[in-house]
């Protein structure tokens, strides 16, 4: 597919016909983002930013492990851990509403990139803490208020990204599109291991020389006063800033594209009120269909009209036009343009000026939207699923490095020399959770062509809650068992099913589910409503810290599982029709009443179908 690289100067006169009422140059806009192919550059520009975030946050797991055999002899005390974990979910929390809610005041374009600033200056400011001169610093305060910071960063690109590519994606293409973009998720998650797997092979020769007289808790310590351990602390050291730090690469990557996309077209129609700029805004994703035309046979208005209510008497200031109306007239003299100057302009049209639509944002129309109309059902459904989602998600996944090596047998207390731990711990979390994660992923890319998002949720749940039962019960058996390899499988099968499940749907369905007006702030609260389940989740990790109380746990889940999955069938909202193909988002934003009067017609249209062969 061919690149459009992005224009800095655009003649907007050209290439638009404007002889079209106001709705119809929104139909011919919106017609043309749907002409468009798989937006590939889209994915990209969104993905590598996502990628940015796991990178970020899954790479404390393989941070942690050598903090604390450099500061802490090998055992990091459960407090410092939980810190930064709930540092990281706290800061995501405030990025999700914070700038979903500006994303949707301000515009998409003008918060895209600024997130990534902030994840570029945590990453560096987090791999450059520093205990100071004699412990002048602490070092733990550093890492928990960088990981805090980090985590703004990574909560705001959340609303971002999936917003911007639900809104650029044709409506074929858009569930597959958004679960392209959060493939990325498990694939940074890959690469954070891989990047520490990189660093401790390449200083192996340092990490693996120390003298087997040592005791393992003070061989690679700070506090250690044999030659070769303190030397091998200070690679460990270089190992987890350079793993750390590395985080700013692809972030400062995606920086860079992000700062020269167009708004949103959904953004500028629906918001900013101007479909010429959405005429050029939609070019810059490789949609090429020639609007030029004055064809208004081919404008159909009901494909993608938002009210009853259609412009049907086009006034328009265009170089063949005559002068506006009266009203329009006057408002030009009002800002100080001539005649001519009025007449040769390009602008807003009358209906865009005098007949904005659809509803603006405001606390009443939010209101209406919520209670008033019944869609408060939408956000409550996405934020709360989201919520369990996320609570057994993230109360095993930043905590990977002290579960995961149950998994293999090793015991609580147990010490192995500092190299052996530090690859065995990257090798179990590659083996155990990022294989199983990206094949999921890459699974659902294709399964959300085949079946609607809701009904996907739903069975994950489901399937999820009978494999943590199975493997609940192993962990509570194992001391008897032996039974790690049957543990490290289903675990596997567990990380699968998330991201074939409920992981990628609880990620997609919010960014359809809302009125452009309101997508970024309700989809930000969805989100942030699932990192509350997660600090939750941190809490629950102090309790659970014997093999017995982690298979109860697990056994557990399967009531979160159950609730979710019941949530997931009768209150989250579908965006796919009766024949599992996506919804536009102009039908979607009218709200649930809009969507339950379309099954109905899509019903009767199917039943009176199935009845004409009966009949002849």
């Amino acid at each position: 597919m061919a690149i459009s690289w992005p224009r800095f100067w655009v003649d907007h006169s050209r290439g638009f016909n404007y002889n079209l009422t106001w709705q119809e140059r929104r139909n011919l806009v919106l017609s043309s983002v749907e002409a468009a192919g798989f937006g590939w550059w889209i994915v990209f520009v969104a993905g590598i930013g996502f990628l940015t975030d796991a990178y970020d946050i899954f790479s404390i797991n393989t941070i942690i492990p050598m903090l604390s055999i450099i500061y802490w002899e090998g055992s990091i005390p459960t407090s410092y851990q939980l810190g930064m974990n709930t540092a990281t979910l706290l800061g995501s929390m405030i990025g999700q509403i914070v700038f979903g809610f500006l994303a949707d005041r301000y515009g998409r374009r003008k918060m895209y990139g600024l997130e990534l600033i902030v994840t570029i200056a945590a990453s560096l400011g987090f791999a450059t803490a520093s205990t100071g001169v004699n412990g002048s610093m602490s070092l733990i305060a550093l890492l928990i208020f960088w990981r805090l910071i980090m985590g703004i960063g990574i909560g705001a690109d959340y609303p971002l990204s999936a917003v911007i590519t639900a809104e650029f994606a044709p409506t074929k293409y858009r569930a597959r599109m958004l679960a392209a973009v959060f493939f990325f998720q498990p694939l940074g998650q890959l690469i954070a291991v891989l990047m520490a797997f990189a660093a401790t092979a390449g200083f192996s020769s340092y990490v693996s020389s120390i003298p087997t007289s040592v005791p393992p808790d003070m061989a690679c310590s700070v506090f250690t006063k044999d030659a070769a351990g303190i030397e091998c602390a200070r690679t460990v050291d270089r190992a987890w800033r350079l793993v750390a730090g590395l985080g700013a690469v692809p972030a400062a990557v995606a920086m860079v594209f992000r700062l020269t996309i167009p708004e949103s077209v959904y953004y500028i129609l629906d918001i900013k009120n101007d479909s010429n700029e959405a005429m050029h805004a939609k070019d810059y994703f490789g949609s090429r269909e020639d609007l030029g035309h004055d064809d208004r046979d081919s404008v159909h208005m009901d494909e993608f009209e938002h009210s009853p209510k259609a412009a049907t008497n086009g006034h328009h200031i265009a170089t063949e036009l005559q002068l506006p109306q009266p009203a329009l007239q006057s408002r030009l003299h009002g800002q100080g343009l001539s005649d001519d100057s009025a007449a040769n302009s390009i602008g807003p049209t009358v209906e865009e000026l005098e007949d904005p639509h659809p509803s603006q944002a405001s606390r009443a129309d939010l209101y209406k939207y919520l209670f008033t109309d019944g869609n408060w059902t939408d956000l409550f459904a996405t934020a709360v699923n989201w919520m369990l989602l996320d609570f057994t998600f993230y109360l095993l996944g930043v905590n990977s490095s002290s579960f995961i090596p149950r998994m293999f047998g090793q015991k609580p207390g147990d010490q192995l020399p500092p190299y052996n731990w530090l690859v065995n711990n990257e090798r179990h979390i590659m083996e155990s959770t990022s294989i199983g994660a990206l094949v999921g992923s890459a699974m659902a890319i294709f399964a959300m062509h085949l079946f609607s998002r809701k009904r996907i949720q739903m069975w994950g749940f489901l399937i999820l809650g009978g494999l943590f039962i199975l493997v609940g019960a192993l962990y509570v058996t194992l001391p008897s068992t032996n039974a790690h390899v049957a543990i490290v499988v289903f675990y596997g099968i567990c990380q699968l099913f998330y991201n074939l499940g409920p992981n990628t749907t609880t990620f997609i369905i919010p960014a359809e589910a809302f009125p452009t007006r309101y997508r970024c702030t309700l989809y930000g609260i969805s989100a942030a409503s699932g990192k509350l389940g997660s600090v939750l989740g941190q809490i629950v990790v102090i309790k659970v810290q014997s093999n017995k109380r982690l298979g109860i746990t697990l056994i557990l889940f399967v009531l979160v599982m159950l609730v979710g999955a019941t949530l997931s069938q009768y209150l989250t909202p579908e965006t796919s029709d009766i024949h599992g193909k996506s919804r536009k988002l102009e039908d979607l934003a009218q709200g649930k009443s809009h969507r339950r009067d379309m099954e109905r017609e899509e019903r009767e249209e199917r039943d009176a179908e199935r009845s004409r062969p009966k009949q002849q």
